[in-house]
């Protein structure tokens, strides 16, 4: 599956830090549109066609439903606690949109906090290698009262994550 995703002309799959990640093929700007989150819409609730793995990579897309982007170029977003992109609803769509420059050969990464609302059960041991790494990733309302807020005056956080 990852060899498809591989042939997008802005976007490559492959190995990184915490296995594979999605690298820039070309610059992006401060603001502009990466790429878009698509996938199969799920509920999160107990159901036996859905796994752990698919449960636990979906993008919370509103108070019900989730995107599992299963095999999709946006399955092999990692997590950073120091982002370069942000999730981005617009026009009933998710997008994954930079929040800085990001060079040709950077990896995209965002912070999966910014998609975990408050009734969400989720956390991760982080390994991002970042000098201001949080080690253990959770819903928004843990996040550290002053990086909340940073992300909240940056639209960082998508509004529909603090709505829930």
């Amino acid at each position: 599956m990852v060899s498809r995703v591989l042939n997008n002309k802005n976007l490559e799959v492959k190995k990184s830090r915490n296995g594979v990640g999605v690298f820039a093929k070309n610059d992006f700007k401060t603001g502009e549109k990466v790429l878009r989150v698509t996938g199969k819409f799920i509920t999160c609730d107990i159901d036996e066609d859905i796994n752990d793995e698919i449960r636990s990579n979906a993008y919370r897309f509103d108070e019900d439903l989730y995107i599992s982007p299963k095999g999709k170029l946006a399955d092999f977003l990692n997590h950073s606690c120091n982002p370069n992109a942000k999730v981005v609803k617009k026009d009933n769509k998710l997008y994954i949109f930079s929040i800085k420059p990001i060079s040709k050969g950077q990896e995209i990464v965002f912070d999966y906090s910014t998609v975990i609302a408050s009734d969400d059960e989720w956390d991760m041991d982080c390994n991002c290698g970042e000098n201001i790494c949080r080690k253990n990733i959770k819903r928004f309302g843990f996040l550290p009262t002053k990086i909340k807020n940073k992300y909240i005056t940056e639209n960082i956080v998508p509004s529909y994550i603090l709505e829930i």
